[in-house]
């Protein structure tokens, strides 16, 4: 008798179904057949699905969620029943449904009333947890679009990329990790909408202010983050918008600066990475590219003439952020364009236009 079989026939006694055709007509309610339907569909599946607890056959995808909603509990379970290291009796409630369960759902309400006030063993918010498949939350947020769920754990945990790695930091203190699809997170953030809603979850100036930006592995410095924000209207507006920012220092900088905050004012970041890319991908971006280019003649000039300290002291970072060698300020971002290849003629006019602070420091 295979695992499955045998937690199956206990989890059927627990609920007090008696055959297999009567859980099979409680998985077809789950699917949507109503009436005879539901009743057809059990008949025609039960021979099949015998095979699925004997091993014979691998359990059809459809019956997951329909099994954890009945029982209660995760396939893990189902299939291991040490998984949890629970014992199994009528006594176990309540029972975990697992992430992918509320993803799957994307309910609000089941969100924030069950998922999250459900605590770890050490007493601490569950979200922070893997599940017996080495998974976060996050991870089935991704594999389901969970819309709510991405505003659940802004407005529950006030989730952020924090880190050149792509790890989520959240409040209460804790970390978030996705496993390889942070770009597929944030564009599923993108298609939202919400620009608030999008900068408090990637905040581009949290990493140019730390000097953690351009790292490769940041999603910051990836062509799929600038292509997100070329492909959005919303986002790609705001590049130029001038923000203040204050960045709290670390321990180090505090003792070494003899100062708590950093403050500054510049455009978006993640600019010059977004022209650069859309000078890569003309026949796709080339208005984007002439707005950034257009922008960024009058902005440098602005910025160059603006500058009230010895240039000496000035260097440029890897993104085009403007810095102090002493203490490393940020007086701002200078708009630069990589055009090595590029022969629009347009593109180049306005490149040569473009007020270059390399060659000035």
């Amino acid at each position: 008798m295979t695992n499955l079989k045998k937690n199956i026939d206990h989890y059927m006694t627990v609920k007090g179904i008696k055959m297999y055709s009567h859980l099979l007509h409680e998985i077809a309610l789950k699917l949507g057949y109503k009436g005879q339907d539901a009743y057809d569909f059990a008949n025609k599946e039960k021979a099949n699905f015998s095979k699925m607890l004997k091993g014979e056959r691998p359990l059809k995808y459809e019956y997951i969620i329909p099994l954890e909603k009945i029982f209660g509990v995760s396939l893990a379970r189902m299939m291991d029943e040490d998984s949890y290291k629970m014992p199994i009796g009528k006594e176990m409630t309540p029972y975990i449904k697992g992430y992918r369960f509320y993803a799957y759902l994307d309910d609000k309400d089941l969100y924030e009333k069950e998922l999250s006030k459900l605590l770890s063993k050490e007493n601490k918010p569950i979200i922070h947890e893997t599940d017996e498949f080495g998974k976060t939350f996050l991870d089935y947020v991704v594999e389901y679009n969970a819309v709510n769920g991405v505003r659940f754990l802004h407005d529950f945990y006030k989730i952020k990329l924090r880190f050149w790695n792509n790890q989520f930091e959240t409040e209460p203190r804790g970390l978030i990790w996705i496993h390889d699809k942070a770009v597929e997170f944030c564009r599923i953030v993108a298609n939202i909408g919400d620009l608030n809603l999008f900068n408090d979850i990637f905040d581009s100036y949290y990493l140019f202010a730390s000097s953690g930006f351009y790292l490769p592995n940041s999603l910051y410095s990836q062509d799929d983050f600038f292509e997100i924000v070329l492909d959005h209207d919303y986002l790609f507006n705001d590049l130029f918008e001038i923000k203040t920012y204050t960045h709290k220092l670390n321990r180090y900088e505090q003792r070494t600066q003899g100062r708590d905050i950093m403050t500054f004012s510049s455009i978006n970041p993640v600019i010059n990475g977004c022209l650069n890319y859309a000078l890569k991908h003309l026949d796709k971006y080339k208005k984007q590219a002439v707005e950034i280019l257009k922008f960024g003649i009058r902005h440098n000039t602005r910025v160059a003439e603006g500058l009230n300290v010895d240039l000496r002291r000035i260097f440029i970072d890897e993104i085009g952020g403007l810095r102090d060698r002493t203490n490393n300020d940020v007086y701002d971002i200078a708009i630069s364009a990589k055009v090595e290849g590029v022969k629009d003629e347009e593109i180049n006019k306005l490149v040569a236009q473009l007020p270059n602070f390399e060659e000035e420091f």
